[in-house]
């Protein structure tokens, strides 16, 4: 997944590259500022004017790009102001979390059009799962008042390893009983349109490429902090996959080597000890003992547990308990930031996720000890920030995957 760059770094002397290149280029140009005479595309593409005549003939012919309006400047023509055609497609994407699945279907500027979200069991059983898939899918239809047929492609985020070649979920950890899941397979079949499926942490980093805080930086950061704890890794404007499509699995970095037991297997990851599910489990435990907090009181009923939304209201009515527990996370959250920036050396970190949303305590915990545990000379070059986008990033994201293949380059 990539986004356009101005760097002229590349060697590559294939005319058909260098078209489709400049194409994509100037598509997410024009997805960036909304709107721009073909003089302001030249000066922004760093193309000279001849290149993006050519270039925006055949996108109108395409119906890619509109003239969006004339611009009056004075004596002479008016500028013919160009712009996406948002219904030139419509992409749907999902975003299958531990907890909840949220839909958007999204048009061709990356518009979220509507939304539809459900909230969900983390041990749901497969058969089940796919079925609320499939309700949201018809709930975004109707809000859309569209029909499949106008739909280009489903995208599919999950928290887990994916087989490229299969479209199989061959782990999520967050969902205990949806592993060796044909995803690819099911939603194809079901719906008759391409599905692209990909991990929930750099999906969210590709809505922050293409729509976010993240648009103008070269190399930047992305961390998911929810039930589980992810990172999406940007290096010259593209999300970076790894050697198997497995990167960015920071919240299994180990900080306790004799710490509380993951659901990888291992003993004190970071996701054992600052997670959504590890904070759960701690506050389960601790009402258990007997430990006084007003967590007590505001589960909703016997045997719930009490959600991240009670944790952060607790800490902000001042319970000990919640604060020094959010405080906690904070610190262990920050220590595997800092490690990823001392190691990537970012200009840029995004931070996002259900976890982190309004939770002021948490948030100053991490900035903090991030600031305290990262090397000063690597610290100065870097900017902590938290997102714009919030928590349907990832499926933003994971629509905009088939928003990438339904642009026309060829």
């Amino acid at each position: 997944m990539s986004n356009y760059s101005d760097d002229k770094g590349y060697t590559k002397t294939d005319q058909s590259f260098l078209k489709n290149y400049n194409i994509t280029k100037v598509l997410n140009i024009l997805r960036q500022y909304e709107r721009l005479s073909r003089i302001e595309l030249s000066a922004v593409s760093s193309l000279d004017k001849k290149t993006i005549t050519n270039i925006t003939k055949r996108l109108l012919e395409d119906k890619q790009i509109e003239v969006v309006e004339y611009r009056y400047e004075g004596m002479g023509r008016p500028k013919a102001m160009l712009g996406l055609r948002g219904d030139y497609c419509k992409c749907i994407g999902l975003d299958l979390g531990g907890k909840y699945i949220s839909g958007v279907i999204i048009d061709f500027t990356g518009a979220v059009v509507c939304s539809h979200n459900v909230d969900i069991f983390s041990r749901i059983e497969p058969e089940m799962l796919i079925k609320i898939s499939y309700n949201i899918i018809d709930n975004l239809l109707k809000k859309a008042k569209i029909s499949m047929e106008e739909v280009n492609g489903i995208g599919i985020s999950i928290p887990g390893f994916i087989d490229k070649e299969t479209g199989m979920a061959i782990l999520s950890e967050n969902i205990p009983l949806w592993s060796t899941v044909p995803l690819e397979k099911i939603f194809s079949e079901k719906y008759n349109k391409p599905v692209y499926i990909d991990n929930n942490s750099r999906l969210m980093a590709v809505a922050e490429l293409w729509y976010g805080k993240g648009r103008d930086q070269k190399d930047f950061l992305s961390f998911d902090l929810g039930l589980g704890i992810g990172c999406g890794i940007v290096i010259n404007h593209n999300v970076y996959e790894g050697g198997s499509g497995k990167s960015g699995e920071v919240g299994h970095t180990i900080v306790e080597v004799d710490g509380p037991l993951c659901t990888c297997g291992r003993h004190g990851c970071i996701e054992s000890l600052a997670s959504g599910w590890a904070l759960d489990m701690q506050v389960q435990e601790a009402i258990k003992k007997g430990v006084p907090t007003l967590l007590t009181e505001m589960k909703s009923g016997e045997g719930s547990s009490a959600t991240k939304a009670d944790i952060r209201l607790a800490a902000e009515l001042g319970d000990e308990f919640s604060i020094k527990l959010l405080e906690r996370a904070g610190e262990y959250i920050g220590i595997g930031v800092a490690n990823a920036i001392d190691l990537f050396n970012p200009t840029l970190v995004i931070i996002n996720g259900t976890l982190v949303a309004d939770n002021e305590v948490l948030m100053n915990a991490i900035r903090k000890t991030v600031e305290e545990q990262t090397m000063p000379q690597i610290y100065s070059d870097v900017k902590i920030v938290e997102s714009e986008i919030g928590v349907l990033a990832s499926a933003i994201g994971a629509a905009t995957l088939c928003l990438e293949k339904s642009t026309k380059t060829e």
